[in-house]
């Protein structure tokens, strides 16, 4: 059987790092195995806080990756000093708005302008024309059988747009979190109104809509339920190949309980109540420094900020906190596999219960207790399913609390058994069978068309 050629569209992509860029990176690296050649287009010179280099060991030599350069992006980079797709990446040289040159500060207060008034409907929209018109020329030029996209950002769908439009190429939009209805989402008036336009717009051309949970399904099959039996649940999974052998567990009496939180934390997923937590058990002498260790892996304080390092300062928890800051994957898995337990700290917000962040599911196969900091929903129920852990508010410092009491109380445990239905292999299998199905449905309609009489 002759392999179809599916063309794959998302901004971020290895070399750049990151939860976000392990679904299309898998989805590349697996269809192979189920009949589809891949072709990714995807973003050059992105700005970027979690590069990774290491990712791109991942990619088989078949898939061909096609580069185009967001503009918007790299002078970002050249502001800040963190890009990443030319081979090399530096390090940002935070500083505050007051230091900054008269002209660096209008530079950034033109940028300011030009996010919401202009970058619509966000700051990658540039690189998505020029990629829905790349997209075009390569659908032509390599006879592409099916466009896959995947946000965000959600420009990522503009490009897929595009090049359905101008090139009647079945195209399967894949959305990892809400456009409009996003918990991120904070227009008004003009902007979210066009924003809607071009969501609707998207719904409207798609061969079929992916997304990763159920309540997302429910969201979407609400809202366009005319579309309602084109939208499928593919969840997000883990690679068990990207994991290294899980090291023996041989702890000594004198060595800390440890904690391992991989990710990126911002002012609506905070760890306030978790420093205030663990503050509180040291100052009511619960527990001592040495007894308690709680290692963050990723981005901590984003480029420019200080809040969470400030925290952990003024409530003198320096002993007790460990950044690690942004870590090769194999290095950061080897650290979770290795931990006596995992933390999972969700959105704050009450939009949050339909969320199930992708790290859970690396905490899933890791096999070690999970303190989950969320909002009552679909994360929660997993955890609760799969008896995983323990889920507390992300808001409540005391719950917090006595769950840490209460993980560190407990005997080590072997790990758990692993729900080889979270696999990206087989997710990828559930990809391919939708183009496959997608493709079909296409030409029966073509066929159908074809062969339709016209006599009067």
């Amino acid at each position: 059987m002759k392999r179809r050629h599916a063309l794959v569209i998302c901004h971020d992509f290895p070399p750049v790092g990151g939860i976000a860029v392990q679904r299309p990176l898998k989805f590349a690296k697996y269809l192979g195995e189920f009949g589809w050649k891949v072709t990714v287009l995807t973003a050059d010179h992105v700005y970027s806080a979690t590069p990774d280099p290491s990712l791109l060991d991942e990619i088989p030599e078949d898939v061909q990756i096609v580069r185009v350069t967001d503009l918007v992006s790299k002078q970002l980079a050249r502001w800040s000093g963190r890009i990443v797709g030319d081979g090399s990446t530096s390090t940002p040289q935070a500083s505050s708005q007051a230091r900054r040159p008269l002209w660096k500060r209008l530079a950034w207060s033109a940028w300011k302008w030009a996010q919401a008034h202009a970058l619509i409907p966000d700051e990658s929209v540039v690189w998505a024309m020029l990629a829905g018109f790349a997209a075009r020329r390569i659908v032509r030029q390599r006879v592409i059988d099916c466009i896959y996209t995947t946000s965000g950002p959600q420009s990522t769908q503009l490009a897929g747009l595009i090049a359905s439009a101008f090139s009647r190429t079945p195209w399967i939009a894949d959305f990892r979190d809400p456009w409009t209805d996003n918990l991120h989402f904070h227009h008004r008036g003009w902007r979210a109104s066009l924003e809607r336009r071009l969501e609707r717009m998207v719904f409207a051309r798609a061969s079929a809509i992916v997304t990763v949970t159920d309540g997302f399904w429910r969201l979407f099959a609400a809202k366009y339920p005319h579309r309602a039996l084109d939208i499928h649940v593919i969840r997000n999974g883990v690679d068990e190949a990207d994991f290294p052998p899980a090291p023996a567990r041989h702890k000594g009496e004198e060595e800390p309980f440890t904690f391992f939180y991989g990710g990126i934390l911002y002012p609506g997923r905070s760890a306030d109540a978790l420093f205030q937590a663990v503050h509180r058990l040291l100052q009511n002498g619960h527990i001592t420094p040495q007894r308690l260790r709680i290692q963050f892996a990723g981005v901590l304080d984003y480029p420019g900020h200080h809040h969470h390092t400030r925290l952990i300062r003024e409530l003198g928890l320096e002993a007790v906190i460990e950044p690690l800051g942004y870590l090769p994957r194999r290095e950061a898995l080897t650290r979770m596999l290795a931990a006596d337990a995992t933390l999972l700290i969700g959105d704050q917000s009450e939009q949050a219960k339909d969320y199930v962040p992708g790290k859970l599911y690396e905490y899933l196969y890791a096999g070690r207790p999970i303190l989950a900091m969320l909002r009552e929903g679909e994360a929660a129920d997993l955890i609760r399913r799969e008896q995983a852990g323990i889920v507390v508010p992300p808001d409540h410092p005391d719950a917090i609390a006595q769950a840490i009491l209460h993980l560190m109380a407990q005997p080590a445990t072997e790990r758990r058994t692993w729900n080889p239905a979270y696999s990206r292999r087989a997710q990828a299998q559930q990809l391919a069978r939708l183009m496959d199905d997608v493709l079909a449905a296409v030409q029966t309609e073509s066929t159908a068309w074809s062969s339709m009489s016209w006599d009067v």
